[in-house]
């Protein structure tokens, strides 16, 4: 697991470089075509990645976007209305067979069909209309990091071809600031070793970090075997603070932006209830204000902070697990596909 977070900036430099051409095509493609619905499909990991591609095509493009839920296919057999719609599967393997039921069955529904995946021979590829690859090899640990942080760079780049306009995103500048983010890994090291006896914690963060928080979350909970719920920050005022008490852990994602000055609120909040707060952030006013923070270049934007961000997440997963003398690489009863229906 660690070995493949290092070789993410190289990842992301290969995917933009082998994967560029073809994306700038589909985009005029898909812009001739009249598409006015896209509907994103994912389990897992990639249902992460897929939940960051919703707001950021929809902020770029103004195209709303739907997540699928799977079972409105697969067991209650329903027949969408799909005929101006993109539907884009998105897997690691590209063998989750309800992903590529969905796909099929939008395809039937006159549907352009593509699909996000890191394997160029899998199932998936040979039933959808356009393939769009990861190209940072095989991906080994169970946990998924470099085809997480692969599949948003996909999105980034469908995003821009989309966009009538030019976004407000470089993707090109992602990779050099994903391998700053590994330069956090001493400090994170040192800092798990506070959290080896965690186990229960809830992960936070709103817009285009969203997503990032239900990943943490998600990587606590498969490599750690720690309870992590995840919010929004403007969810978890509704409720859920009330489980917040003195020492209870709350990770947040706190990248600059339009979502700041609520995150500023909420540590401010969360320091009253003296709960105990890690921050990964590049404002010095939110990492003072909470008990720990991970401090990344004030440099990175909104809109370029989601892979660099979710970096020392995964570094603080990785090195918690191995902390608690668990295997990262080989988590109880899980296996790197997962077939459901």
């Amino acid at each position: 697991m660690l070995q493949e977070i290092a070789e993410q900036p190289a990842a992301l430099a290969q995917t933009i470089t082998e994967e560029r051409g073809k994306i700038a095509q589909l985009g005029k493609f898909l812009q001739g075509r009249g598409i006015d619905l896209i509907v994103l499909v994912a389990r897992g990991s990639s249902d992460n990645a897929a939940l960051f591609g919703r707001y950021l095509i929809e902020i770029t493009t103004g195209i709303p976007v739907s997540l699928s839920a799977p079972s409105v296919h697969t067991i209650y057999g329903a027949k969408l209305k799909l005929q101006n719609a993109l539907v884009i599967g998105v897997s690691q393997s590209g063998e989750g067979e309800d992903i590529n039921r969905v796909l099929e069955h939008s395809r039937a529904a006159g549907a352009y069909t593509v699909g996000v995946t890191n394997e160029a021979a899998s199932s998936m590829s040979g039933l959808v209309d356009e393939t769009l690859l990861m190209h940072g090899g095989r991906e080994r640990s169970v946990a998924a990091t470099k085809t997480y942080t692969g599949q948003m760079m996909l999105f980034y780049m469908l995003a821009a071809s989309l966009a009538d306009q030019k976004p407000a995103f470089d993707y090109e500048a992602i990779p050099d600031l994903a391998a700053r983010s590994l330069e956090q890994q001493p400090a994170i090291l040192e800092l798990v070793q506070r959290y080896v006896f965690m186990e229960n914690c809830v992960v936070v963060g709103r817009g285009l970090a969203y997503a990032n928080a239900y990943e943490l979350a998600l990587k606590l909970m498969e490599t750690c075997y720690v309870v992590a719920e995840r919010f929004s920050s403007a969810d978890f005022f509704h409720g859920p603070l009330a489980m917040v008490e003195r020492h209870f852990p709350v990770i947040v994602f706190a990248p600059p932006g339009a979502m700041l000055s609520g995150v500023r609120d909420l540590m401010r909040r969360l320091s009253e209830l003296h709960a105990d707060t890690l921050a990964i952030t590049g404002d010095l006013e939110v990492a003072g204000s909470c008990t720990r923070a991970v401090i990344l270049p004030r440099e990175i934007d909104e809109f370029l902070a989601p892979i660099p961000y979710i970096i020392p997440g995964q570094l603080f997963a990785a090195l918690l697990a191995e902390a608690k003398g668990l295997n990262p690489d080989s988590p109880r009863s899980l296996s790197k596909v997962t077939r459901t229906l």
